[in-house]
């Protein structure tokens, strides 16, 4: 006999009966979910922006999951680990790939896998650094969150988190989180490890000042203490790396993951480590009954196949970007400060003039789900495979209920503030600057030998140069010439690479690589009539290096190919680079490209044989906007490109203006240099703040190129010069993973 459907109330009163009272929930009773909606017993739809703490980044019953955890569960689910299995070791070397350490110990939840870091820093600390028994301590920050387990709240500043619940282990010591002295004067002979988390969560969606981890991985280092990172809740995309860890190029001696690699379904977590840690376990010295079991290894493994298969660490650096900027731009007196990267930020209330939990409840009553922490930061941390429009609504409906608590604008004209909302999608940023010149660093290549002599694209036809050789070429002479000139009035600094007979196509330098935070990824080209390049560049690029221009030359993996910028596009406002594939370069280098520079690639798919590098139809310009021409990409790239870039940012070209080549223009400032470029173009790069430069390149439009194809920038950053990372990647890609 079928139970009764039971409503909100009786639900509600339940739970409260026979529940401890451990959470005050707000009032909501959720029945089902998909993607990033929920629904109640009553039939209300909710938008889910928290994700259960990036437990769900997958979104609600993400179906692939949902599939591979009812085909386990037929199979076996649990075993114990006094057998081994067929889905943990493909699971765990999956993990230890991804986050580049040696070796896994999986558990179930995430205070689990924080215990498991704990036993195994004081271990290292007995055995490998020689500290005295029972005296090693570890280094953890004031304001953390690791879980809830009595040793992990002995060390919390959180005083409700305590309370009743000692005696307390002892062992550790605190520090001011974000302060590398009060780190460094926190560790001493004892000290065995430093454990904190990259961002803080439960703190606020705390961010620490850029440089802050790669100062305490410099500590580290020096006082020969392990450097522990938890990520159970920032890692796995959240932040828009595959790990935080990686904004900052460094490499933690342990790791601690969970909440997403659950995939939304299970507990699921581990602690991932170097061999000089994880060696020191040996059998019956920690286990976990149901930690790396089947069922989670299996349901793991597909929930990291589907982060890579869906670009959900790029969507969330897209997504995330704008839903940073547009919560940043609110004006209200309610918000003390906005906080966060990738798809987590918290906005600081202040509690004079608003409860964070009163908006909460009100943002749940129409219909968006979040949480409040200390009473003060309510954060956003929707499923990283949230569609833009729901984002968007989120966005919106935060800021309409904000204003519900805004409190009566004093409209004195001296300390009167009024609430102002975000930027609505489709708004125009008139530029309002002068005139001041940008400098960059470009790599051209003089046309002394350019001509077409031979066919490796639509646009090029050797019996057509044949006819006005000399004509053509001293054309290509003149307008190189220009260009270069235009740069340099602009402020450009230009190296020139010395052309090769035989090699014409050297002249479109865009091809040789792409440069990237002073790292170079050279080119190696399909087409064998641009082979003979590879070596020129090598000795162009090596020779940089040895100038100090650059500081790393690598080559792509073997057996992929790859055509340099023409087909890797730095988007510096939403923190991705987009790649291309199709015609000239490997989809599968978007990985390569992801290794070396440590950021987030979206591969887009190349279909027209007119447009057979990215950079002919795609362009991103200085804030934000994309000038392309949509048909040059295949429907689903075509929807992944308005999704995560926002149709307000794109700027459609005409197939007149695509077809002369418009597309592949450079930008500098708001300076953009194009071959062509019609009334209609003209009009809307000037609407958008843009001052064109038309500098005419015909020759070059026979070969299929124009003024994107014969610059490389050599000075482009993911960060500002003085936070430059060191180098960290080296040129072997044997390990690389294999695409999904």
């Amino acid at each position: 006999m079928t139970a009764p459907r039971m409503n909100a109330a009786k639900a509600i009163a339940l739970e409260q009966t026979v529940a401890a009272p451990n959470y005050a929930p707000l009032p909501v009773v959720l029945e089902s979910g998909q993607g990033e909606w929920l629904m109640d017993v009553d039939g209300r739809r909710y938008l889910d922006m928290m994700s259960a703490y990036s437990a769900v980044s997958h979104g609600h019953a993400h179906p692939r999951l949902v599939a591979k955890l009812v085909e386990q569960a037929q199979a076996v689910a649990v075993t114990s680990r006094a057998y081994h299995t067929a889905a943990l070791g493909p699971f765990l070397q999956k993990v230890v790939e991804l986050t580049g350490l040696d070796r896994a110990l999986p558990a179930s939840g995430g205070a689990e896998s924080v215990e498991t870091a704990l036993k195994a820093a004081r271990r290292w600390g007995y055995r490998v650094k020689g500290i005295p028994t029972d005296r090693a301590e570890i280094v953890v920050a004031r304001g953390n969150f690791h879980g809830r387990s009595s040793t992990i709240v002995g060390f919390s500043t959180e005083e409700s988190y305590r309370a009743d619940f000692g005696p307390f282990a002892p062992g550790f010591r605190h520090f001011d989180f974000g302060d590398i002295d009060s780190l460094a004067a926190a560790i001493d002979e004892n000290t065995c490890a430093v454990l904190i988390e990259p961002i803080q969560g439960e703190a606020g969606i705390v961010v620490p000042p850029d440089g802050f981890l790669r100062a305490v991985r410099k500590l580290c280092d020096e006082r020969r203490v392990l450097f522990i990172l938890d990520e159970v809740q920032s890692g796995l995309g959240r932040t828009g790396r595959w790990f935080a860890f990686q904004h900052e190029g460094i490499r933690p001696d342990g790791l601690i993951l969970g909440k997403a690699l659950g995939g939304g379904l299970l507990p699921v977590s581990c602690f991932v480590a170097t061999n000089e840690v994880m060696e020191l376990f040996e059998p019956g010295s920690h286990g976990s009954t149901f930690g790396g079991n089947p069922l989670a290894a299996a349901v793991g493994l597909e929930a990291l196949r589907v982060i890579e298969d869906e670009g959900l660490v790029a969507r969330s650096a897209t997504l995330g970007a704008h839903l940073l900027t547009r919560l940043s731009a609110i004006n209200s007196r309610l918000i003390r400060a906005v906080r966060g990267r990738g798809l987590w930020v918290g906005v600081d209330l202040d509690p004079k003039l608003v409860s964070a939990r009163a908006l909460v409840e009100r943002l749940a009553e129409r219909g968006v789900l979040t949480k409040d922490t200390h009473e003060t930061v309510i954060r956003f941390a929707p499923p990283l495979t949230i569609q833009r429009a729901a984002l968007d609504w989120g966005i919106d409906t935060f800021i309409e209920t904000l204003h519900e608590f805004e409190p009566a604008p004093v409209n004195d004209g001296e300390n009167g503030s009024t609430l102002v909302l975000a930027p609505k999608p489709g708004a125009r940023a008139k530029n309002t600057s002068g005139a001041s010149k940008p400098t960059a660093h470009l790599m051209m290549s003089a046309p002394d030998f350019f001509e077409v002599s031979y066919r490796i694209n639509p646009w090029m036809d050797p019996a057509n140069w044949s006819v006005s050789a000399d004509r053509l070429a001293r054309d290509a002479r003149n307008g190189w010439a220009e260009l270069k000139r235009t740069y340099e009035s602009l402020g450009a600094r230009i190296d020139v690479q010395t052309p090769e007979r035989g090699l014409p196509d050297m002249v479109f330098t865009a091809n040789s690589a792409v440069v990237l935070d002073r790292k170079v990824m050279l080119a190696r080209f399909l087409c064998p009539e641009r082979q003979g390049e590879e070596l020129h560049n090598r000795a162009f690029f090596e020779a940089q290096r040895a100038r100090g221009v650059v500081d790393t030359v690598v080559t792509p993996p073997p057996g992929l190919y790859f055509e340099g910028a023409g087909d890797a596009i730095w988007d510096r406002s939403r923190g991705v680079l987009w790649t291309g594939y199709g015609q000239r370069s490997s989809r599968d280098m978007q990985y390569a490209l992801a290794e070396t520079y440590g950021v987030p690639t979206i591969a887009l798919e190349l279909v027209d044989p007119h447009f057979y590098h990215l950079d002919t139809c795609f362009c991103v310009l200085p804030r934000g906007e994309i000038l392309w021409f949509k048909p040059a990409l295949a429907p689903a790239s075509q929807a992944l490109v308005e999704e995560l870039a926002g149709r307000d940012k794109l700027i459609d070209a005409s197939e007149d203006d695509a077809h002369h080549l418009a597309v592949n223009s450079v930008s500098l400032g708001s300076d953009v240099v194009l071959c062509h470029a019609s009334e209609r173009l003209r009009a809307q790069l000037s609407e958008r703040g843009y001052r064109p430069h038309v500098v005419s390149l015909d020759s070059f439009n026979r070969s299929g190129g124009a003024a994107y194809c014969l610059t490389l920038r050599l000075d482009m950053s993911t960060r500002p010069e003085a936070q430059r990372p060191p180098i960290f990647v080296e040129d072997d890609f044997s390990d690389m993973r294999v695409a999904a």
